[in-house]
């Protein structure tokens, strides 16, 4: 049913147990994860020491997976997740899309004002993909 499942991690608690449902689906599916980390574009940490953590972060989601019989392909990427990461996921050819409510960066809210999800607040990377993305996405809280 899905071949490519692609989970953006940031390294937060909320991207670890994105992953941790990504695996356990992987599992039961028999697919592949594609695992996500976005180095932004513009930062203030030297890019030697955000690449240093991306590799931490993509290698524990790989161990993670592997340790159950999952294979991984590791994404670590340059861009601007707000505006790149539907692109992101179509580069992963990813049939399923499991992505946190909001991690690291919690301080960029988006309220939904519509009847349908009242009073639930998501990271802006996650309401963008929820919107635009051709893909199915499981939101994780």
């Amino acid at each position: 049913m899905f071949d490519v499942i692609c989970v953006p991690v940031d390294g937060s608690d909320y991207g670890y147990k994105a992953a941790d449902v990504a695996i356990e689906i992987a599992q039961k599916f028999g697919s592949k994860i594609a695992a996500v980390h976005v180095l932004e574009e513009f930062s203030f940490n030297s890019y030697d020491s955000e690449e240093d953590s991306g590799d931490e972060i993509l290698a524990k989601i790989t161990k993670k997976a592997s340790d159950v019989g999952v294979d991984v392909v590791e994404h670590l990427l340059t861009a601007d997740p707000l505006r790149d990461m539907k692109f992101i996921v179509e580069q992963t050819r990813a049939n399923l899309v499991v992505i946190h409510a909001h991690g690291a960066n919690n301080n960029r809210f988006v309220s939904f004002e519509d009847n349908s999800v009242s009073d639930t607040q998501i990271g802006s990377v996650s309401e963008r993909l929820l919107r635009t993305s051709e893909v199915p996405v499981l939101l994780i809280k």
